[in-house]
């Protein structure tokens, strides 16, 4: 019988499982990550109660996850440093919201890119989110798939997740990762009252993004979430 193979620290291997393409580009993206930025983060807890009343006037036929999307889009062009990449001593803002979706492969997760997803109306951004995710499933990607991102939009709350510490996909300087809605107390008007919260997770490089500007992000998101028919528009 084989004696079991062993790893550099001497213990024992049940299995070894070599890195996939997409874990292997993962993994190189998330060393440069924190090897190159000085990531910060921040959170807000969200009130999405009117996203999902206006999910349910729609029937359900757009998910949460696009709305969420929209959402973003829409706020970043109105907080530039977010929607930024520092490159030496220059800070260098883009005009198109080219937004990066997560989405579960096999091999992982991957970011695919929605280009100008702030032009987009929400069919239109539906339709390209359910796309793009159903080309990264089946193998299908191209290049202009998943480069030229400007931020990410990381929804885990399927999972149960509510918060945590996503790291930004480089030359992007911020990822946005969205917890769990769920039924919660909440004071509106000066009574309790069940509304559904969630918490958003903001990372950024805090060598061009300070905390001031992240909290501005979050705050404006917070107020166009509150407002979703304006997503509709």
């Amino acid at each position: 019988m084989a004696e079991p193979a062993t790893s550099p620290r001497g213990l024992a291997v049940k299995q070894s499982i070599p890195l996939g393409r997409v874990r292997r580009v993962m993994a190189q993206s998330m060393r440069d990550s924190v090897q190159r930025a000085a990531l910060s983060q921040i959170a807000r807890e969200m009130d999405l109660t009117a996203l999902g009343e206006a999910r349910r006037a729609l029937g359900g036929s757009v998910s949460l996850n696009v709305f969420l999307l929209a959402a973003v889009a829409r706020t970043l062009p109105r907080h530039p440093l977010l929607n930024a990449e520092l490159v030496e001593d220059q800070v260098l803002v883009y005009e198109p919201v080219n937004l990066g979706m997560a989405v579960a492969v096999p091999d992982g997760l991957i970011v695919v890119v929605l280009r100008d997803a702030h032009r987009m109306s929400l069919p239109d951004l539906a339709a390209a989110a359910e796309a793009v995710a159903a080309r990264a499933r089946s193998g299908k990607l191209g290049y202009a798939d998943i480069e030229g991102g400007t931020f990410t939009v990381s929804n885990l709350g399927m999972y149960g997740v509510d918060s945590g510490f996503p790291l930004p996909r480089p030359p992007e300087g911020a990822i946005l990762l969205v917890g769990r809605a769920q039924p919660r107390p909440a004071v509106v008007g000066g009574a309790i009252t069940i509304r559904e919260l969630a918490w958003f997770s903001l990372t950024f490089d805090h060598r061009f993004i300070d905390g001031a500007a992240a909290a501005a992000f979050l705050k404006d998101l917070d107020q166009t979430l509150a407002k979703p028919q304006d997503l509709s528009a």
